[in-house]
């Protein structure tokens, strides 16, 4: 019996093949980078299962070639980058790995949180470059206390309620704006409150929003104005929900006191990108998700979703579920 074929077009973690080549016959483009489209297209109408490596793309005029494909996985997280409703229109089913990192995720946004409050950057470099001994005065490298501070979520979803779980253990007061309201995570400390309010009230001001048409640029000068001038912005969510020019004026302005990012617009940014020059600003690499046991937890959701396509048993984190027939 011929094996059904799996289709990779770059690099994947490296659990996956050995996992799936006993039972399927596995195509992988080995050069560097991933499949250019042009080929994907030419290739994937023979395959029945679509595994997408990092930093792919996969617009609707190469779905609609997969006649023949049962599944669509990729082994990270979001969906901006595959057009979704391609996807359930030729009822195939996109699952991605959302589930795997959610506490990795909040726990980076707590350790930003930290690192920025408590000026952990600037103090390390302090020591590194010899200045403790020079002077031993250093109440400029002062912080703020997290315990008693109103945080402000945007975006309720799992990654934000992590957050504001892991806040509420903190001590802080918990505000958050949703698309649709959430009453039942609601309580004392964890409250729902409109965006102007969001804004005025939080001392720390999370976002966690995900990329689509209508978070695009949410967070932008107008937003940044009605922030505390003492306030804190953190990026976890995506880089092309925040106007990152509208960030910089508004450090610059003074309309907040800082900001931590490990999602920007721009990514890799550029070594001479105007953010970098700031003495205010964090910036980490897109690793919300970079942990040893997150990724292994990627690869085997990644594993088990072909797998159980192919065994008619239910999918992990298929974004498409509820509108596949």
């Amino acid at each position: 019996m011929k094996k059904p074929i799996v289709l990779i077009n770059g690099k994947v973690q490296e659990e996956i093949v050995p996992a799936l080549e006993p039972y399927f016959e596995i195509h992988q483009w080995k050069k560097e980078g991933i499949m250019p489209l042009d080929v994907l297209k030419k290739e994937i109408p023979s395959a029945d299962a679509l595994i997408l490596s990092y930093t792919s793309t996969l617009p609707s005029n190469i779905i609609e070639k997969g006649t023949n494909l049962k599944i669509i996985a990729q082994h990270f997280v979001g969906y901006e980058n595959v057009d979704v409703d391609a996807c359930t229109k030729a009822n195939i089913p996109f699952c991605n790995t959302a589930s795997a990192s959610i506490d990795t995720v909040a726990e980076l946004a707590i350790s930003l949180m930290f690192a920025s409050s408590r000026h952990i950057v600037d103090c390390a470099q302090y020591v590194h470059n010899g200045e403790w001994i020079k002077n031993n005065s250093y109440d400029f490298l002062s912080g703020f206390d997290i315990k008693g501070s109103t945080i402000g979520i945007l975006g309720m979803g799992k990654v934000g309620f992590s957050i504001a779980t892991k806040a509420q253990a903190l001590r802080m007061n918990v505000l958050y704006n949703n698309r649709h309201r959430r009453p039942d995570v609601e309580n004392d400390t964890l409250n729902f409150a409109d965006l102007d309010a969001l804004y005025k009230q939080s001392d720390v001001i999370m976002n966690v929003l995900p990329s689509n048409d209508s978070t695009h640029h949410f967070v932008n000068l107008s937003s940044f104005k009605k922030m505390k001038p003492t306030a804190l912005f953190i990026n976890v969510g995506r880089g092309d929900t925040v106007v990152t020019d509208d960030l910089i004026t508004a450090l610059k302005e003074k309309y907040i006191a800082q900001a931590a990012l490990d999602v920007i617009e721009e990514e890799p940014i550029s070594a001479d990108h105007p953010i970098l020059k700031m003495p205010n600003v964090i910036i980490t690499p897109h690793i919300g998700s970079c942990t040893e046991q997150t990724r292994l937890r990627k690869s085997q959701i990644t594993i088990q979703n072909i797998l159980n396509c192919f065994a008619n048993k239910p999918l992990i984190d298929c974004v498409n579920a509820k509108y596949l027939k």
